[in-house]
């Protein structure tokens, strides 16, 4: 039973959001986790394939604080915008896969398997959705716009004339009852 689920979230996560974005160092894994059976897979291979999953999403997010960065230099504002989200986002995946890996190991060294294969999974799934974003990150393009622009002119130019209405100052009345001053609760003020 918990093979089945197992499989099914593993489903679930590649059907949801799988996408492969290769590019220089940043190759997908090498096994389709669709065909991947946890049960075939020993201790020390989960171990070794959610330790190269995190490396790859620690070395996908510095590579997205550099294009963050050029996109900041450019003064491209919705490239940075769309980047500055997606890095948000990277970060806490990247921060959860790294506390999910060192449970991962705690668990390997004590053998428990069922632990391991949840672990595994988590960093799974946390590694396809990095991919995810790093492809937004590395899509993301927009109008680059200069942000400290000095040569803006306001003139505000009026032709013409405010019509007067007489009327409008005598509409205020004093009223004939009006209260004595507030008495106040110090005797030095």
């Amino acid at each position: 039973m918990r093979k089945l689920i197992a499989g099914i979230v593993i489903t679930g996560a590649l059907i949801a959001g799988s996408i492969g974005f290769a590019a220089d160092g940043d190759k997908a894994p090498t096994t389709n986790l669709q065909d991947e059976d946890l049960a075939q897979l020993t201790i020390d291979d989960m171990v070794d394939r959610a330790s190269t999953c995190v490396r790859r999403m620690e070395n996908q997010l510095s590579k997205s604080f550099k294009m963050l960065e050029e996109s900041i230099a450019d003064g491209d504002v919705a490239a940075t915008t769309a980047r500055n989200e997606a890095i948000t986002a990277m970060k806490g995946l990247v921060k959860l896969s790294e506390q999910n890996l060192l449970t991962l190991q705690q668990k390997a060294a004590e053998r428990d398997r069922k632990r391991v294969e949840h672990e595994y999974v988590k960093i799974t799934i946390a590694c396809r959705k990095v991919g995810e974003f790093y492809a937004q990150v590395r899509s993301a393009t927009g109008i680059p716009i200069d942000l400290e622009l000095t040569d803006v002119e306001r003139r505000l130019v009026f032709e013409g004339r405010l019509p007067v209405v007489e009327s409008l100052t005598t509409l205020y009345a004093e009223p004939a009852n009006l209260p004595a001053p507030p008495v106040h609760a110090s005797p030095y003020f």
